[in-house]
């Protein structure tokens, strides 16, 4: 089996702008380039033979090259048609398997990546889902590929649901802490720099408040 992860990264001018009120658009894209690297680094170290990486800035090629992974310019103002061509992509590259994450849950680990792999291992089609905190998908997987569409966006996990049991398609269900904490306010940062973890993200956002006392001041508060 080979299987293949493919990681949309929205524009990195438009990233993130739920954080506009804390942090400056270069901090805001320091934090999503972070994200990329925990949720790329996880992929290294699972089972998941090879990745594409979805994006349209240079510095997110540049991150994607230095993880060996392949970088697929992004070219629909919609994310959903460019994750169908990059799954093409994987197809022509041999894949037989194929796994959706996006690039900003930065909590994300091989265990868990691996975990929803194995759902879908049974040997009969079938797609795996894991919700985010909003309602979203934060992985899709599909064994084989191409069994249902690409619909993220809001709902989307429902609406991911919907569309397997309409074509008729197994569906397996995984929850977990990690993969569902995606990085869309400044509450989600606070959390996330609250809690023991290793992370990119967790780094870059420490040297963010030693930079930015707006922002040190924003996390140190009780406000939230």
């Amino acid at each position: 089996m080979a299987i293949f992860a493919v990681v949309p990264v929205k524009k990195l001018v438009d990233s993130k702008r739920r954080l506009s009120t804390v942090f400056t658009p270069r901090e805001r894209r320091m934090l999503t380039l972070a994200m990329l690297e925990d949720v790329l680094n996880a992929l290294n170290v699972s089972v998941v033979d090879d990745v594409v990486v979805v994006g349209e800035d240079s510095e997110v090629k540049c991150i994607t090259e230095n993880y060996g992974a392949t970088y697929f310019e992004l070219k629909d103002a919609n994310l959903n048609p460019s994750i169908e061509e990059a799954q093409l992509l994987c197809l022509k590259k041999g894949a037989t398997a194929l796994l959706v994450l996006p690039a900003d849950i930065p909590l994300v680990n091989a265990k868990e990546i691996n975990r929803i792999i194995q759902l879908a291992e049974s040997g009969s089609a079938a797609v795996a889902l894991s919700q985010s905190q909003n309602g979203g998908t934060n992985a899709l997987y599909q064994n084989p590929p191409k069994l249902i569409p690409a619909c993220f966006g809001p709902g989307s996990f429902l609406n991911h649901i919907r569309e397997a049991y309409r074509r008729g398609v197994s569906v397996r269900l995984h929850f977990s802490p990690q993969l569902a904490a995606d990085i869309d306010s400044a509450e989600d940062l606070k959390s996330l720099f609250e809690n023991e973890n290793s992370t990119v993200c967790k780094r870059v956002l420490q040297q963010i408040m030693d930079e930015n006392s707006r922002a040190r001041k924003f996390f140190v508060s009780s406000q939230i």
